[in-house]
């Protein structure tokens, strides 16, 4: 387990200059990430994305998505959450593929590792979250608040990374109670927010190491 780091130091690069535009007709987060209240800080590198990029490589020549999960440890000393491992598990390379939850549970408990979200690939299209996306980041962001959607677009010109999360108490408990499947409209929110927004409680700091747990 890579051994805790420190906090962010003032210049550092954090999410909050991410910004994404997302295609008309998709859920749309509102407007520039806001500092959220309550949850504790996430901290994860860019060299994890690249290094996860790297692994989506071939899927993506082909137009394919690819999917990896995030995982680790509580910064006792800081109170902030590490993205420390980056779990690859077996998937069939479509939007809505059926992950062995049992694989990545194992993979997660034997390293004393927290579920902190996820990771894919729209190696055609734009930097967002689908109707299916957010029901994904709903049963992350179930089991625990700070859980994150990273989102790489490598063919996206205006923005090929975004960091999100479901609005809250708005977005969450909306896809909460949706019981539809694949790709679908959701109505607005009972209390007006975007069903999704741009994380503010993230910061990208080069100092967090990481592992690759390769499950194919």
């Amino acid at each position: 387990m890579p051994a805790p780091t420190q906090a962010p130091q003032p210049g550092d690069t954090c999410s909050h200059d991410i910004e994404v535009v997302p295609p008309l007709g998709v859920d749309q987060p509102g407007g520039p990430p806001k500092l959220q209240q309550g949850i504790r800080e996430v901290q994860v590198s860019m060299a994890l994305m690249d290094e996860f990029l790297k692994y989506a490589a071939s899927n993506t020549r082909r137009g394919v998505e690819s999917c990896g999960i995030l995982a680790g440890v509580l910064d006792e000393k800081n109170g902030c959450f590490q993205i420390s491992t980056l779990i690859i598990p077996k998937q069939e390379g479509t939007s809505d593929t059926a992950l062995n939850e049992e694989e990545i549970f194992e993979a997660q408990d034997s390293r004393s590792l927290y579920p902190l979200g996820w990771i894919h690939t729209h190696p055609t299209q734009t930097c967002f979250l689908s109707s299916i996306d957010v029901h994904t980041q709903c049963g992350y962001q179930t089991m625990l608040e700070e859980a994150i959607a990273i989102v790489m677009a490598p063919r996206d010109a205006r923005k090929r990374c975004g960091l999100f999360r479901l609005s809250t108490p708005g977005g969450l408990q909306l896809v909460q109670k949706c019981p539809e499947r694949g790709f679908h409209a959701h109505p607005p929110t009972p209390t007006g927010q975007a069903v999704y927004e741009l994380c503010g409680h993230v910061y990208l700091n080069p100092r967090v190491q990481h592992d690759v747990v390769d499950l194919r």
